[in-house]
């Protein structure tokens, strides 16, 4: 134990950098399919004579990445609670990169037909299942380094990266967009973002190769490789997100509702609202350099609340960002039916800087904080990614079938958003804060005879 509570004492900068780094590339991938499915996916691999069906259909195939999460987060759960951190990391960012760059070469339907939006709808769940193991793993490992009086901040800065790479993918959407004309940018333009992600995925490769393995998950968490004989049902019974389900199952259903208004929030805010935006017939470009102004001041408000957390606590920071999700839904359409450029920057500041990244910025150190180093990575990965496909993945498809159901009125997507803030609030209120939740790895051994007696439970 005396390695793991010597390395918490410390801030260790270089691990910081390339978890950070290493998620802002595999956001910046997985957020282009977002931006894209409003703008362009709708129209190449999904035509239709009603664009909204043709949108719908689109955030179909965006849907079904989220379904690959949690298979991703069971996957990379399993090899990182039983073969270390670091692996995960450099598999799941190289796995992502392959998608997005096979994305970015793909022939479109009118080329060769119902094979595209086929090949795109596998390509996306391969992004989803490396993004399953991705974020999950970076927060792990900045948790596994982290001082006690600092796990809020130090576990919110993935989140950084996840605001990066929406910024620059939508920086870079926007780019082309300004400077191309529609023909073009449908033509050959749109892919020009995600070929540029083979050159990012091989720089943050590079950074993640100099990472060591966390000195908790050798002390705590490596164990010998467990039988893989026996029947299926004998060999998921020894998995460790069984495990964590026997072991952990309130803990496992907190995590899955409590970011139910991060998620939705997100999507509707920083997805939806462009295609909403289109489907008004209004032009698109302040609501995306809006959400690009929003990432940009969420690298500072997401730490912020972090560090918040670890002063006040997970749980009012939380729910405090929720109510503010759930008070600003209404408006925020209003002000974007209005078009007035800087309304438009103020709801995303509010929505998106103030009320998602309170969400972000206390919860990950929370959801860690629920779990033993044995588990941590397949519970917080399986339960967090089960979380953001049931309230996140879905989102935009709802939203734009809401939209549709409801006559382009926006009453049902406000609704749900205040459905997933209410989901949110209540489950934090009903659990127990987790600040000052003694370390596992300051913890003295216990004596052999009781090490023994759980290792057999």
């Amino acid at each position: 134990m005396k390695e793991a509570a010597s390395r918490r004492r410390l801030l260790q900068p270089r691990v910081a950098i390339a978890a950070v780094f290493g998620t802002t590339v595999e956001w910046y991938d997985f957020a282009l399919y977002g931006t894209a499915a409003s703008l362009v996916f709708n129209r190449v691999y999904f035509p239709d004579s009603n664009p909204l069906v043709g949108t719908i259909l689109a955030y179909g195939t965006f849907a079904i990445g989220f379904l690959a999460r949690p298979l991703g987060g069971a996957y990379f759960g399993e090899k990182g609670d039983t073969q270390g951190r670091k692996k995960v990391l450099v598999v799941t960012l190289l796995l992502m990169g392959l998608a997005t760059t096979a994305i970015g070469l793909l022939p479109t339907y009118g080329q060769i037909g119902v094979a595209a939006p086929l090949l795109l709808t596998l390509l996306r769940f391969v992004q989803g299942f490396a993004a399953g193991g991705e974020k999950t793993g970076a927060l792990i490992i900045l948790f596994e380094n982290a001082p006690p009086k600092w796990r809020g901040l130090l576990t919110s800065l993935p989140a950084i990266g996840t605001g990066t790479g929406t910024l620059l993918s939508t920086g870079v959407f926007a780019l082309c967009t300004g400077l191309l004309s529609d023909e073009a940018f449908l033509a050959w333009g749109w892919r020009i973002p995600f070929l540029l992600s083979a050159v990012l995925t091989l720089f943050g490769l590079w950074v993640r190769r100099s990472l060591d393995e966390t000195a908790e998950f050798k002390e705590n968490g490596a164990t010998a490789l467990r039988e893989h004989s026996g029947t299926w049902r004998e060999r998921l019974a020894r998995t460790r997100f069984v495990e964590a389900w026997r072991r952990y199952p309130k803990e496992m259903l907190i995590v899955i509702g409590a970011g139910a208004a991060e998620n939705a929030g997100y999507y509707i805010f920083g997805t939806f609202s462009v295609a909403y935006a289109e489907d008004r017939g209004m032009s698109t470009a302040a609501l995306l350099s809006g959400i690009s102004i929003a990432a940009a001041v969420k690298l500072v408000t997401v730490p912020a609340f972090g560090a918040l957390s670890d002063r006040v606590g997970r749980r009012p920071v939380s729910i405090g960002g929720a109510l503010v999700l759930l008070l600003a839904a209404w408006p925020f359409f209003t002000i974007v039916d209005g078009g007035n450029t800087a309304l438009i920057w103020v709801a995303l500041l509010v929505t998106l800087g103030v009320g998602q990244s309170a969400i972000l910025g206390s919860q990950p150190a929370f959801f860690a904080e629920l779990f033993d180093t044995k588990v941590r990575f397949s519970a917080v990965g399986v339960a967090n990614n089960i979380g953001t496909v049931l309230t996140g993945g879905l989102a935009p498809m709802l939203a734009a079938a809401l939209l549709l159901w409801f006559d382009h009125s926006v009453a049902g997507v406000v609704v749900f958003i205040a459905l997933m803030s209410g989901l949110t609030a209540g489950t934090v209120a009903l659990s127990r804060e987790t600040r000052h939740k003694e370390d596992p790895a300051m913890r003295s051994p216990a004596p052999a005879q009781t090490q023994g007696l759980e290792h057999r439970m």
